[in-house]
């Protein structure tokens, strides 16, 4: 082989010694780049999956509040239904003490300060009063109840029993004459006044509980 054709093939082996460097150096940063794209793609997938565990985390720990919450709520009213099952009961047994009470002596005075209660409410005038039928006999005197509704209110007072009865335990129920204003004296309206006034605190009670808790 001639000198030339030794350069020659020389030249040929150099530039495919540089070619194969320059393709591994080529190589070597694709596959970098490569790893660095899995790399990426790997936190990026790695992220998204905390994100994800994240979100159910969040969902679930909602929920569980959420449950909590309409326990402790059902649990509440389960505990107010029984406060208000036991106020009824001692109200019903008032019912029937009050059922009784008209049968004494002492009623008569008490239907009496009823009227005058009710007639000063209403400032005097001319009224109506509306009571039940075993009661009527029992309001004789009524101008002189009228005379002390005057006495209190300051408005001549004039009273007049109603033709109508009334269905109650006791009391009376009071009127203008042109019965735009009424006022329910009996014992029943008292009682159930009573009854929402114990309900309202028994509920304001379990309100205090739930905003301490």
């Amino acid at each position: 082989m001639s000198g030339e054709e030794t350069r020659i093939n020389q030249m040929i082996e150099d530039i495919l010694a540089d070619a194969k460097a320059e393709a591994k150096t080529i190589l070597k940063e694709a596959e970098q780049k490569v790893k660095e794209i899995m790399q990426r793609g790997t936190e990026k997938a790695e992220k998204e999956k905390q994100t994800i565990l994240d979100r159910q985390l969040k969902q679930i720990n909602e929920l569980e509040k959420q449950q909590i919450a309409s326990i402790n709520l059902q649990a509440r009213q389960e505990i107010l239904q029984k406060k208000e099952d036991e106020i009824l009961k001692v109200f019903e047994l008032a019912k029937t003490e009050l059922s009784k009470f008209p049968k004494q002596a002492a009623y008569e005075k008490v239907l009496r300060e009823l009227i005058i209660e009710s007639g000063v409410a209403l400032g005097g005038g001319d009224l109506l009063i509306k009571a039940r039928k075993e009661d009527a006999a029992k309001l004789k005197d009524l101008t002189a109840i009228a005379k002390e509704i005057t006495k209190k209110c300051g408005t001549k007072c004039t009273l007049k029993l109603a033709k109508d009865r009334i269905t109650a335990l006791g009391g009376v129920v009071l009127q203008t004459a042109d019965s735009s204003v009424t006022i329910n004296n009996t014992f029943d309206a008292r009682l159930e006044q009573e009854y929402r006034h114990i309900r309202t605190a028994v509920a304001a009670k379990l309100f205090e509980e739930k905003a301490s808790s």
